[in-house]
Formats: C-alpha cells, structure tokens, sequence
C-alpha cells in the first residue's frame, strides 16, 4: 500500500493521528500538518513523534484537540498543499470505540413483512451508505445513519427474493459489497438475496428427538456433504448434495445400504456436517471444476450453492438445506455444524473489512495482521459487534435451520468469554445443544489466559475439545513426517500408561490430565484431516498382513467406543476409509474424497463391529458416564503383559454389577480364569449373545468385553 501512495492519515486513537508521507514527495518532510473538518475550517495539529522508517516512507504522530465525530468525512493537509482523507483506522480497536458504538439490537441484515422490507447495516466510520437492489427494477436509495452507526432504509413491500448490494463510502473510498450478515446469495456472491423464511418453510423434526441428557452420549459421525452421496455406486438418484442426503432406502448394486439409511443403521446419535456456510474457492456456476473442504469462508449465514440443485436459484438453497436438516431429525440423528468464525478466505475482498475496515480481523498495537489461523488474518473475536455477529449467526442456524449444535474449526483463535457466550445461547435455544471445537494453542495476538483453547478448558465448562492426545496415543502421530510412528493399538504397547488415560478421557489425577470432566473430551482416531486411519496403518505397520491391520483398525474403533467422554468417527471409517494415502485432501479431486460405498461391501465386517459397539455403548451407562469422580470411583486397571485390563464396579442402572474390558493390541494370546462364570458381551466378532464362561481367551489385536451381573 505505502509503496504505491504518497501520503496516508490514519486516526488510530481518539485525538492521535498516524502520518505516513513518502520520500519520494519533498523527502517525506513536512513541518506542518492540518485538520480541515467537513465544514471546511482547518485545525493545525502538533507533531507528537517523527520516525525515519526503514521503508520508503517517514511516519508521523500528530494530535488534534478538535473533537472528531467519527463517520464524517476529514482530511488531513501537509505543508505543501497535499490533502488525503482521514481513514479510520485503529481506533476501531479501541475500548472507547468499542462501547460507543456496539448495538445490542436484532435488527440488523434484512426483515421482510407484507408492510415493508427493513435494512439494517451497521457501519460506523462510514460517510454514507447507498442501497441498490440490482435486479429489475433497478433502485437506489439513499440509506439513514442512525444511532451506534446503524444505516437504515425501509423498502415498501415484502421484497422476498430481491437482490442487492450496498455501497459504502469510507475512509474516503467506495466500496461496493454484498450484506455481510446475508441470508442468501446469487452463485459466487456476486448480490445478496433477501430471504423470508416464513415462504421457504419446511416440517420440523426436532421435537421427537429421543432424550439427551449428557454430551458423553452422543456419538458423533463427521461427514462432509459433497462426499456422501457422489459416487453412482451409492444409488442415490439426485445428482446434488443437499437433496442426495434426504434419500433413504438406497443401495449400492449388491444391495448394501448407502447414504442416510446406512447412518440411520449404524446407530450414531449426531451427524457432524463439514461446512455448508457459503465458501469462496469453489466456482458454484461449475460446482464440479473445483473441490474444497469448504475451511474458506465467505458468507457465513448462506448455505453454499455448490450443494444446491440450482446454485443461480438463492431460494432453492436455503429451502433445501433446510430440508437436509430435517431429514437428519426425522430419521432421529441431531446435526451439528462444522463452523470456521476463526478466518475468512480473503479479507481484503470481504464484506466485513469492506464496510467496516480494520475492525473485524485482529491486529497488533502497530497495526499488523494476526496470523494465528495460517491463512492471513484471524477474526477479532474479542471485539463487541464481532462477538455479537458470531452469536448472531449461530442463532440464525439454530432458529432458522434447526441445527443442534456447532463444532469450531480453529477454536482456540477465538477468546473464552466468546465461547461461553455461544455455548450459553445454544443452551438457551436448546437445552441439549453441544458447542465443542479444536482447542489447540493457536499462535494469534491474544493473551493466553483469553484464548479457547485446551489450556483454559477450566474457565470453559460446558464446551468439549478434540482429544489430540487420545488420537496420538492410541493410533500414532499424525503429521506426515511421523507416518512410521505407532500408537498403543497399532502396536507400541509402551503407551500403556497413555492409554490408560485416553480410555478415562483425560480426567483422572494421577495420569495425564487434560480435562476437568469426561464430557469436554471427544475422543477420536480419525477425521477429515491427515491419514485415515487405515492408510496409516499401512504406512506404520507395513509389516502386518491385511488381516492384522483390519483387526486393529477394528480395535481402534473399539477404543474410540468403549472409552469415557465423547467417541466421534469419521465417515467411512467403519469400511476402512482410504484416500490413497493423501494427509491433506482439501482440495484434491471428487475421486480422492468421496466416501466409496463399494468399500462397505469389502469391509461388512468392520461396519458390524462398529454398530455392535454403538449398541454396546448404547446399552451399558458405564460407558458414559458424565463426571469425573464417577469415572474414579468405578475404574480400575491392571497391567496384563502390555494388555491393558479395566474394571468396571457399575451403577444400578446397569444391567451387570461388574465389566471387565481387555484391550490386547500384542501378537500374543491371553487366557484369563475368572472366579466365576462371565457372560462374554463382545469380541473380535461383535456382540454375542448368551455366551459364558470361567476360562477365556483374549486373541491378538482384540478388545474383549466381560460381564457379571
């Protein structure tokens, strides 16, 4: 930027103002600097600070005792005749900016009725904001500046399906852009779509969902909407994503259930769905020509276009993600929402820095973007109306799409009063919603004791995180240079002690302890990042034969099932998912991504285990119990040669007094004599049913489960 203009003023706090005048113009030097105010006097300012950069530029720090009254139009004028508007810059991210101008009102974005349709944009440094409804017939109108920065504009009539734009003079410039709280787009954004729900209506479902009481009983199953249902083996008929995961009763040709009837009968209670906000790098006029995870966000209260039948119809996409939505509900399964609030694809281009430059992404005392995300900026979380447009759009989702809950991407580039906020919303929409995320110690510019992420799960009670530890322990490292490297069910029996606190999720004193209570801990081996489970397997245990690795690929799912806290899998999982050895498929092609449902024919075997052990779960409550002092209270282990032994003593709800379960990820062969008989609930083979005994055998790479009531 400083390299193509000659001259910058920035406000960046109330009174101070930052000079940035190129050598290139009378040497960068000038003695004198003035405000000249909208009426046109000017002010002389006095020059607080002169600094000779290291770049082609000297900056400046003058002050004005003219009182400014942020959103009106100033300039600044140099010695030499040189004027440049007044940008408002950092004090955007002042405390004093902040309280002034926040607007606790939902009214903001787009309200249609019979009588009229409501505008709302809150821009507050902004001179003047015009609204353009750009389809036929073509109107503008001159928007009003309100209190807190609010622009208004009622339009008669309910304008439901309108597209518009605005466009926003600010710091001198105009911008043009779609409605940074939009409900609907026309494809690749190019105009916002004012929606009324009331004419897009679907049933709703969700009010006979089966009872949830504690996150340590849901059973969450990761899927991404493009991948589900693409391949023509899965016999789905509708060629678009949205539609294709409302079908039930499909096959594959050998007449193996596919879609949403093979979730139904693997018995998970969530479907976790990879995003479905609107995202940028995918063409939704050629939804096929590029393929994304959808981690670049563009429109965040806008369903994707790509996963419509119609992406140039804005309708058609909200009515049918909210029917997608509702077809999960009807069959019994609560959805969660895959959120990125952490970044956006490209913030110069975005409609937040567009209308409100510099506020929305978080940035140093000198102005420098953070970078915690890797992708450029971070959104500014701990911000007042970022906070309030990130609990905004959550509510949207609940309210007009009926999800169940959110996990975040990135979550520990956001701050805990925020996460907290969030979670405490979700639970007054719905009760048994769940909030959990990625809590790894994002490198953003944010204190440590602020950030969501695991270090401070404490000061968030209710909001789970993705147990890294458990997934590193019980399969093996997961960066590609650590490929070879096992875990304890993959055969690196010296994780004893590890996985003995991966199985109690964590929360025990005594071993590693991560968390407070089993229910902020989801535990996993498998997601849409890095290898699946079964191509690193093939990597780390390349001296196994395909049996061996099936089986402690089966084990590894009974790990993730049978452990305290919150199990989670990864679609296709239960079939040995492979993406042929990709770590990173985010952007790779359809063919590499989309869940093979020729493989649950191969693998018939590994999917009733994985149900079976979902019934096991299920059936028995001391796999889930929802406290720590529980957890203590009713677990014991023993050291078995590397096999590791735990011992339940359970609660009367349970149908046993005791359970024992055998975890023997060795070569070797166990035999176990009990001082009386055992009923034998689950082995390598799944449950089994009426089967006792005194003296068992625990086979190589199994989990074995026994009984006694």
């Amino acid at each position: 930027m400083r390299k193509t203009v000659r001259y910058e003023a920035h406000l960046d706090d109330y009174g101070l103002i930052t000079i940035y005048l190129s050598r290139q113009f009378y040497n960068g030097k000038s003695d004198v600097f003035y405000l000249k105010k909208p009426e046109g006097s000017l002010h002389k300012c006095q020059i607080l600070n002169y600094e000779l950069s290291q770049g082609d530029y000297n900056k400046y720090i003058i002050q004005t005792t003219e009182p400014i009254e942020i959103g009106q139009p100033y300039e600044v004028t140099e010695e030499h005749g040189l004027k440049v508007p007044l940008q408002y810059s950092l004090i955007t991210k002042t405390a004093r900016f902040d309280h002034e101008f926040y607007y606790e009102g939902d009214d903001l974005g787009v309200h249609p009725s019979e009588e009229g349709t409501a505008f709302a944009l809150w821009a507050p440094t902004a001179t003047r904001v015009i609204l353009e409804l750009v389809d036929a017939p073509r109107k503008s109108f001159e928007m009003h500046r309100t209190d807190k920065g609010v622009f208004r504009f009622m339009v008669r009539g309910n304008q439901h399906g309108r597209q518009y734009l605005y466009h926003v003079l600010v710091n001198g410039h105009w911008n043009t852009t779609s409605d940074p709280v939009a409900r609907s787009a026309t494809s690749n954004n190019s105009a916002s779509v004012v929606i009324d729900y009331t004419k897009l209506e679907v049933e709703r479902f969700s009010h006979r969902l089966p009872p949830f009481n504690s996150p340590t009983e849901a059973i969450l199953y990761e899927l991404s909407i493009r991948d589900f249902t693409p391949q023509v083996e899965s016999g789905v008929k509708a060629r678009s994503p949205f539609v294709g995961l409302c079908e039930l009763g499909t096959k594959t040709p050998n007449g193996i259930s596919t879609g949403l009837s093979h979730i139904v009968e693997l018995g998970v209670t969530h479907v976790q769905i990879m995003p479905m906000y609107d995202f940028s790098t995918v063409d939704e006029d050629n939804p096929s020509t590029f393929y994304n995870w959808g981690y670049d966000p563009l429109q965040y209260n806008v369903p994707e276009g790509s996963f419509s039948s119609d992406p140039k119809d804005p309708l058609k996409r909200v009515h049918e993600a909210r029917a997608m939505i509702q077809a999960f509900h009807k069959q019994g399964l609560r959805v969660i929402m895959d959120v990125v609030y952490n970044h956006v694809y490209e913030m110069e281009s975005n409609a937040f820095e567009k209308v409100v430059p510099y506020y929305y992404f978080r940035r140093s005392a000198s102005g420098a973007l953070s970078n915690g995300s890797f992708c450029n900026n971070d959104v500014d979380s701990n911000r007042l109306m970022v906070r309030k447009f990130i609990l905004d759009s959550c509510k949207c989702w609940m309210e007009a799409y009926d999800v169940d809950g959110f996990r975040f991407d990135l979550m520990g580039v956001l701050d805990v009063e925020t996460m907290n906020a969030i979670d405490a919303q979700c639970k007054s929409l719905k009760p048994d919603s769940m909030v959990y995320g990625e809590g790894w110690n994002m490198p953003t510019i944010l204190p440590e004791e602020m950030k969501a992420n695991m270090g401070n799960q404490a000061k968030m009670p209710h909001i789970a995180h993705f147990n890294d530890f458990f997934r590193e322990h019980v399969k093996g490292r997961t960066s590609p240079d650590e490929i070879t490297m096992k875990g304890y069910c993959s055969g690196d029996t010296s994780f004893y002690d590890a996985m003995k606190a991966a199985m109690v999720g964590n929360c025990l004193p005594g071993m590693v302890k991560i968390f407070d209570q089993p229910t902020q801990s989801v535990n996993y081996v498998e997601c849409h990042d890095n290898h699946t489970s079964w191509d690193k397997l093939k990597e780390c245990c390349k001296e196994d034969s395909r049996d061996v690795r099936i089986k402690k690929h089966k084990l590894m799912i009974g790990s993730v099932l049978l452990a305290q806290g919150i199990p989670f899998l990864h679609s296709g999982q239960e079939f040995c998912r492979t993406k042929n050895g990709q770590h990173n498929s985010y952007r790779s092609s359809d063919a590499i991504n989309q869940v093979d449902w020729l493989r649950k024919e191969r693998h018939l075997e590994v999917v009733q285990y994985t149900k079976d052990l979902i019934a096991l779960r299920k059936r028995l409550p001391v796999f889930r119990m929802s406290t720590a002092s529980q957890i203590q209270n009713r677990v014991s282990f023993r050291n078995f040669d590397g096999m590791l032994v735990m011992h339940y003593v359970c609660e009367r709800k349970n149908p046993y007094h005791e359970l024992w379960v055998y975890i023997n990820p060795t070569n070797q062969i166990y035999y176990e004599r009990f001082d009386d008989f055992v009923e034998i609930l689950a082995n390598e083979a799944g449950l089994l049913e009426n089967v006792k005994a005194q003296n068992v055998t625990v086979n190589p790479y199994t989990m074995v489960v026994f009984a006694k009531k």
